[in-house]
């Protein structure tokens, strides 16, 4: 089936319905037009650039090559996690990249040995998309989580202190806080997801089928991916708080609140 390419005159046409939340924004004094106007421009250029380098990828389609960039987009991932959820690197980076690289490799064993097979997997045109997608999309929840975790233990410190004082454990005592974490988390994924196929269709069902794809494939593509995103990212959320809960308290079990940037 053919692919009906955009022209780039057409494309820069289209993108001029930027333009209204830009007046929207500035109109109502939001101060979200610089970080907008950046935001969108890097879009435009890092994915121009990707997929000039996807393309050669693509054609040279080496496995070490393929899995290097995974590697990388774990790496990139993780520093976006932690920088966004105002923490400090050198306490949260390993944890957070533990947990993307558990969802990674999880993810990935499932898809490569039960899904499609490891010789379809390991092509460059499945495992950076697929990969990419479980890692991308677990950034948000992961930043929600992490952030309402430490920022709800920071102004609620007395409240673990009492269930300390109380006898309890120091994983009994962050039980609460780390329920209400995941619940911020992931609570608008659930709602979400339940809409799908009714009201919207997710980008990557969309795009198998302008591509040519049968509606039927696509849809066992894109329930596939869905249930691997969500459950990547508890994965991902659940692995970097538990791991970093063990930088940020002393052997008091006295949570040391220097290591976050939320209180500055």
């Amino acid at each position: 089936m053919h692919v009906t390419d955009i022209s780039w005159f057409n494309l820069a046409i289209g993108s001029v319905i930027i333009v209204i939340p830009f007046i929207i924004f500035y109109y109502y004094r939001t101060g979200l037009v610089k970080a907008t106007a950046i935001a969108f421009g890097r879009m435009a250029v890092q994915l121009f650039l990707v997929g000039i380098y996807l393309k050669y990828i693509f054609e040279f389609n080496a496995i070490w090559l393929n899995v290097l960039w995974v590697v990388v987009m774990a790496f990139v991932a993780s520093y976006t996690v932690v920088k966004r959820s105002e923490l400090k690197q050198n306490k949260f980076y390993v944890p957070v990249f533990i947990g993307i690289s558990a969802n990674i490799f999880i993810n990935g064993l499932l898809v490569a040995f039960i899904v499609i097979g490891t010789e379809s997997f390991f092509n460059a045109r499945y495992i950076i998309p697929i990969m990419g997608m479980f890692i991308g999309n677990s950034l948000n929840s992961s930043i929600i989580g992490l952030r309402s975790f430490y920022k709800s233990l920071s102004q609620d410190e007395e409240r673990y202190r009492y269930y300390l004082m109380c006898g309890a454990e120091k994983s009994e005592a962050l039980f609460p806080f780390l329920s209400e974490a995941l619940k911020d988390a992931f609570s608008p994924t659930i709602a979400s997801t339940a809409t799908i196929g009714l009201i919207w269709l997710p980008g990557m069902m969309t795009g198998q089928i302008l591509g040519g794809s049968d509606p039927l494939t696509s849809i066992k593509y894109q329930i596939m991916i869905m249930i691997g995103i969500f459950a990547g990212s508890v994965i991902s959320v659940f692995v970097s708080l538990v791991l970093s809960k063990r930088f940020v308290f002393d052997k008091r079990d006295m949570f040391d609140k220097s290591v976050l940037k939320i209180n500055k």
